[in-house]
């Protein structure tokens, strides 16, 4: 999976639900760490903006991420 700009808006374009059980997969499956991001479990709005507002650098972090923890 590539997670850049464009997967990014087009995760932030589903409702609550979807966006927190796509979260939540990536954490599982690839072991995709959000801490950098300081978001508190459940809180929508805070992964929503920290989605919004990831630099560049923070999202070649995830990428790199996700390739090491594939599956």
């Amino acid at each position: 999976m590539q997670l850049d700009r464009a997967a990014l808006q087009k995760m932030l374009m589903l409702n609550d639900r979807q966006l927190e059980i796509i979260i939540r997969k990536l954490a599982q499956e690839y072991g995709l760490d959000l801490s950098a991001f300081q978001i508190k479990p459940g809180d929508m709005v805070g992964l929503r903006l920290a989605l919004q507002n990831a630099s560049d650098e923070d999202l070649v972090k995830l990428g790199e991420q996700l390739k090491r923890g594939k599956p």
